[in-house]
């Protein structure tokens, strides 16, 4: 038997709400632009990570962002391209972009969420941690390909070592 709503009265939380609080909890700096926007700066170990949110209540999506502010010249289009396809094979959330307008490359997320169950906190640390995640694992290769004149496949074997041990 299939569940049907019963009442049009449900007041589903407000996710940057949620995500607001996360951030703050977290000493994270937040910053709230208006009803459907929001943005959080994560502390990163290669540089601090600018995320943003943005609410479509109607379509009830919550898409991120987290810009790398790196900016792709030119003749370094096809093989960042190149690394592009082969991190996004490696990431669990989300995925990277290069975006046409500024040439720059950003980690991009998003997320339907359903209109009967509200948005939680863990939901909130997950995305977060997830863009965290991606950005800090993945940053070193994008410049590598731009700064350290490897080829895709470089830049991605020496950007996923692993560290054994400690020194």
């Amino acid at each position: 038997m299939p569940l049907q709503v019963t009442s049009n009265d449900l007041h589903l939380n407000d996710p940057l709400d949620v995500i607001e609080s996360v951030a703050s909890q977290s000493k994270m700096n937040v910053e709230r632009v208006d009803a459907t926007e929001l943005h959080v700066n994560v502390d990163g170990i290669w540089r601090d990570i600018a995320v943003w949110f943005a609410w479509r209540e109607d379509m009830r999506v919550l898409q991120m962002g987290a810009p790398l502010e790196l900016k792709v010249p030119g003749e370094k289009t096809d093989e960042v391209c190149k690394l592009l396809a082969l991190v996004n094979e490696r990431v669990w959330l989300g995925h990277f972009d290069l975006w046409s307008d500024d040439n720059g490359i950003v980690y991009r997320n998003g997320a339907v969420l359903s209109e009967m169950a509200d948005f939680d906190e863990i939901q909130a640390e997950i995305l977060i941690r997830g863009a965290s995640d991606a950005f800090e694992r993945f940053y070193p290769a994008f410049n590598y390909v731009l700064w350290g004149g490897k080829d895709a496949k470089e830049a991605l074997e020496a950007s996923l070592f692993e560290v054994q041990g400690s020194a």
